[in-house]
């Protein structure tokens, strides 16, 4: 193990990392500093910093993920799973309410492709009631919704099956035109089915929730595989370098400049970080 900024980690890293790392966790620096720009999320040096260890995430962070990651995927012609920032699920409680969101935040256009070619939508969402994250995924070719909770009990409350049900009647809604051409209205999503995988892995804190949704979005394979072992350490040291260092980030160069001189200013040489 080797400490690497305020993270204890076993994984190898570069001192282009460290650096990065090193300036954008800085507390003494302008935490409004804007360290992360994608299309239509951005991060602050004061949200990033929400990563750091046995800290609670900054629900910015869920979203501007959801946004690089369909960024990236959209570089692909056809992008077949959705990546919806936490913001929707927090205005599907009414379908008119969540069809006035959806347009007036080109929902459809920036993060939705084709329906018939969709085959997973990651769904973050946020439980007010006992401040806690988790994950939908809408298996549109199944027909099901798993429930990636990292605190199982959770999502089976009264607050979470609503949720749910509203959440799916409003994406009826907003797809209706969609449902009419291509399934002749016999497809809907109120009709999907609910599903708990067993295998979803369960966090031993109270605050790495959030750490945990992103990491069932982006490497839903590997926390399924029954070797795999959460650190939290590691995963949020992973977001806080894969998000600066994205080709999406519109900072990412100015971001590696100004790292670089800061830590040549504080530090002299690479060799001295810790």
């Amino acid at each position: 193990m080797s400490k690497f900024g305020p993270f204890t980690v076993s994984k190898p890293t570069s001192p282009e990392d460290m650096k990065l790392i090193q300036y954008v966790f800085d507390s003494s620096l302008n935490g409004s500093e804007i360290v992360v720009q994608c299309k239509n999320y951005y991060l602050t040096r004061g949200e990033l910093r929400s990563l750091r260890p046995r800290t609670w995430l900054d629900d910015n962070v869920l979203s501007t993920m959801s946004d690089a990651v369909t960024l990236v995927k959209k570089k692909m012609k056809y992008p077949v799973n959705w990546y919806l920032p936490i913001s929707f699920a927090e205005n599907t409680d009414d379908p008119r309410k969540c069809i006035s969101f959806a347009e007036k935040h080109r929902i459809k256009e920036n993060y939705m492709s084709d329906l018939l070619c969709c085959e997973k939508v990651f769904v973050p969402v946020f439980d007010e009631e006992i401040n806690h994250f988790f994950l939908y995924v809408l298996q549109l070719k199944k027909k099901v919704v798993e429930i990636w909770d990292s605190f199982a009990a959770s999502s089976q409350s009264d607050w979470g099956g609503r949720r749910l049900h509203n959440l799916l009647v409003s994406l009826d809604a907003l797809f209706k035109d969609d449902i009419d051409q291509k399934y002749q209205n016999v497809w809907s999503f109120k009709d999907f089915r609910m599903e708990r995988p067993s295998n979803v892995p369960q966090q031993p804190n109270g605050y790495d929730c959030g750490v945990y949704v992103i990491k069932f979005m982006v490497a839903p394979e590997e926390v399924t595989n029954p070797d795999f072992v959460f650190n939290s350490d590691n995963e949020r040291l992973e977001v806080a370098l894969r998000l600066p260092a994205s080709d999406v980030n519109s900072c990412s160069d100015d971001l590696a400049s100004k790292a670089e001189a800061y830590c040549e200013q504080r530090f002299g040489n690479c060799e001295n970080l810790s």
